[in-house]
């Protein structure tokens, strides 16, 4: 099972952890977040907002996938942090639905 963000923005630390709420109250260790649930501030590093909900995320123990535009995924510090991440077993990035429910089903 997982958790998807239900209508909204992650914009605020405070919603990462209702999403950790949320996913406790499903008994599910899996969240799958969408591009379009996800603030410009995501992409650039310098805001600390990708690593403070990041940060969370791994705390509680959540793996994440995102499914993210590749184009804009892959670009400059995000593109770096992007290609560590997906080496790990917390958080990875993907361009569709499929191969993202694969990795978070099948760990």
């Amino acid at each position: 099972m997982e958790c998807e963000p239900q209508g909204g923005v992650i914009q605020t630390e405070s919603d990462a952890l209702d999403l950790i709420a949320a996913c406790g109250e499903n008994e599910t260790s899996n969240l799958l977040i969408h591009a379009e649930n996800l603030p410009e501030a995501f992409y650039d590093l310098r805001t600390g907002f990708a690593g403070a909900i990041l940060l969370k995320f791994s705390n509680y123990r959540l793996r994440v996938a995102a499914i993210l535009d590749p184009v804009k995924s892959s670009r400059g510090r995000f593109g770096e942090m992007a290609l560590e991440t997906n080496r790990g077993n917390q958080f990875r990035i993907f361009p569709d639905v499929e191969s993202a429910e694969t990795w978070l089903l099948h760990p």
